[in-house]
This record gives C-alpha cells, structure tokens and sequence, in this order.
C-alpha cells in the first residue's frame, strides 16, 4: 500500500452539502490531507439532514458518506481571529475549496484575490449554483431545483403526468467530479508554472454538460421532441428505450431493433411501426408513433417474468436488464468488490460504497470515517504552532469549537 497520488497535498475544505464535501472527500481518498473547516453553531448543515431518518453515527449518514478521510476544525470565520487562522492555514495549502454563494465568499474573505495575495501558489475552487453573474446568481444551487430549471425534468414521464425528476443528486455529483478534475489540471500546471489559479464550476454548467446530447440535437433539429401520453424514461431516445411492467417484476430496454423484438417476441407488428416511423413530421405525429410503439412493446412484456424475458433478449444482443432494487443490487455477486468496511466512533463497524478510482501503486487505500464535529480542531492549530493556552484562550472565545467543547 502507497500513500496515494495526491500524498503531500493540503486542503483546505469550506464546502456544505454534497458537491463541495464529494470533490474533497474523493482528494482525501487519493491521498490529500483534508482539513474541514466547519462553522460554530453545528457545522456542515449535512450533519443533520439525516436520509430516511438514519441517525446511527450521531451525524447524518448525508454527511459521513461523503466527508471520509477528513480532519474536522471547528472555525468562526466571521471573526477576524478567525480569518487570521484561516490565512495562516492558506500559507502552507495547496488547495482551498468552497462552495458559497459568490457574495457570501467575498464576504468571508475567501475569494480567489484576497487568498492568492497570501498564497500565489494555492489552487482555489469554487462551486456555485449559476455563476459570478446574471440574474439567477444568488438562487439556491440546489439538485431539484436545477434539473427543473434546465428543462431537464420535461425530457421524460407523460403528457399527463408529472415532469419527472432524478431521485439522485445528479447535478451535485456531476459538479464533484469536474471540479476535482479541475483543482488536479491546476495542480499540473501549477507544476510548471509555479502559479495556483482559480477554478471555477457551476452546477447549471455540471448539468448541461450532463445534457450536451440532449441540448445540441434540439438547437440543430427542427422536429422537436415532445411528451407522449405513455411514460417515457427520455423523449430523446427511440422507443422501446423504457422500463416496463412484467409478472412479479419490472424490465428495462436501452437500445433495441425492432425488427430484432418483433422476431423474438413474435410481435409483427413491431416491424411495421419501424418502417412507419413518421420522417420529418412535426413532434405531435412522431410522439403518438412512439406511444403505439410503447404500448405495443408493453403489452407483451406483461406476459412473463423479467427473467424469462432477460433470458430470451440479452443472448440475442438487446440491451436489456432487470430492474433490481437496493437489496437485490447490494446482494449481487457482481458488487461485492465495490464495497468496503469502517469503522465510526459512533456508529461502529459499517458497510460504505468503496472509491471509485483505483490505482495500480494503492490497489487498498487506506480509508477513515467521517470525522465528528470538531474532532480535530486542537491537533490541527497545534499542527500551525499555536500553544495550548492559545487555543484554549480561542475555545473560550468561541472563535474554535474543540470535540472536548462540542
């Protein structure tokens, strides 16, 4: 076992939520010391937004799944005590990242001018909803909210139903890779030019990367595509590209010739809707075409089981797979190695989702829980070379929040 890619690596974490505490908590996994700057009055908001009302590890499992492999500094930023500690800190980092929006970074001082005056080496990332600029700036960048308001939600589901969002924060997760790809080039170029600089992503900018297919067809199309009366999973793709009910079960379809169905499920007349396929018609006429098509395909999958049809469509090259849920998935011969084993001071041993990126130097990197509130506070201001009447001093003030004082 190695220390990892990014070992030497400081950074210095003021994210919340979920795309600022993803991105970080993937450097720490590579190696990075991560320090997570929290604020007093209970930090990271994540730590009490528990999911499904899970509450095992004192904290939410929204905030110990993504905040692995971290030291956690209880800092008010708000002081000018505060903000000292925080330049001090940027003086030796490699990397600063956060996640406000763009008037509350320049507020706390944490804006890429002021830091690259104390540090012109430091790389800084900044995650925002909708940018520096415009009149959305100072909305909320949150997961729903942004699929909404990028048409995203209209591309799936029916006419008469409801527009159909991702039950996963996609735009969040989306955002934590490419600002951790982005912190990285900086890195390398830092490597020749002796120069940090600022790297900037926006979740709207995460999402419409995410939709770049969807978004380039319908500005060079003149058809464009519309909801159907049937529920679609995306109005971009060709029918039978769908979920569809089946005995005891649910099966899906991706991509499939229905020449290629209309034999296997001895359906005729699937053949004859891809050759009536209607070809530069307006989007109303290619949406009941692909109503019929749904239907059609439906209608026979209803017969059998999805593992009867798993069996007769994936040897002949359909893309096809049954719906699983969480138990059927996490119990899969096929996800074993993906999972992982920690343990939390609180919550003792449990099972998490392994990294996602392996290297041939760390096949088993070493991994840590989340830390709790303030765990860290003490040991990381002895570590800037504060004594222990100094930080005991800063306790009392309520500028740090030791785990002791917590």
């Amino acid at each position: 076992m190695t220390e990892g890619p990014l070992h030497g690596i400081r950074v210095l974490d003021l994210t919340i939520a979920m795309a600022g505490p993803l991105c970080t908590q993937r450097m720490g996994e590579m190696g990075a010391e991560i320090i997570k700057i929290e604020a007093p009055g209970g930090g990271d908001f994540s730590r009490h937004a528990p999911m499904a009302g899970v509450t095992k590890f004192g904290d939410a499992t929204c905030f110990t799944t993504l905040n692995q492999n971290k030291k956690s500094l209880v800092l008010d930023l708000k002081s000018d005590e505060g903000r000292k500690i925080l330049y001090q800190m940027a003086e030796d980092a490699d990397v600063l990242v956060q996640n406000f929006r763009p008037r509350v970074a320049r507020k706390l001082g944490i804006d890429f001018e002021t830091l690259h005056a104390i540090n012109r080496r430091l790389v800084v990332g900044a995650i925002s909803g909708y940018g520096d600029e415009g009149p959305m700036k100072d909305r909320p960048g949150q997961d729903l909210l942004l699929q909404c308001f990028t048409g995203l939600t209209m591309n799936g589901g029916s006419t008469e139903g409801l527009p159909q969002a991702s039950p996963l924060y996609m735009v969040d997760v989306t955002a934590s890779h490419m600002m951790c790809e982005g912190v990285l080039a900086a890195l390398i170029a830092r490597g020749r030019t002796g120069e940090g600089q600022e790297v900037k992503v926006t979740m709207m900018g995460a999402i419409m990367e995410m939709q770049c297919q969807e978004i380039a067809t319908w500005l060079a199309g003149d058809e464009k595509p519309q909801r159907g009366t049937s529920p679609q999973v995306s109005i971009y793709q060709e029918p039978p590209y769908g979920i569809y009910a089946c005995k005891g079960g649910y099966f899906a379809i991706a991509q499939a010739d229905l020449d290629v169905l209309a034999d296997a499920l001895n359906v005729p007349k699937l053949a004859e809707l891809k050759a009536a396929r209607p070809q530069g018609a307006d989007g109303a006429s290619v949406a009941l075409w692909r109503d019929e098509v749904y239907a059609t395909v439906g209608e026979r999958l209803r017969d059998d089981a999805p593992e009867a049809w798993d069996d007769l469509l994936a040897p002949l090259g359909v893309w096809c797979m049954i719906v699983q849920d969480y138990e059927a998935f996490l119990n899969h011969e096929q996800t074993q190695t993906r999972l992982t084993r920690l343990t939390h001071p609180v919550g003792g041993d449990y099972t998490a989702v392994a990294p996602g990126i392996s290297f041939s130097d760390q096949p088993n990197p070493q991994l840590t829980p989340a830390p709790l509130y303030g765990s860290d506070s003490r040991a990381v201001l002895a570590g800037l070379g504060l004594s222990p009447a100094e930080i005991d001093r800063l306790v009392a003030a309520g500028i740090v929040i030791g785990r002791d004082a917590a």
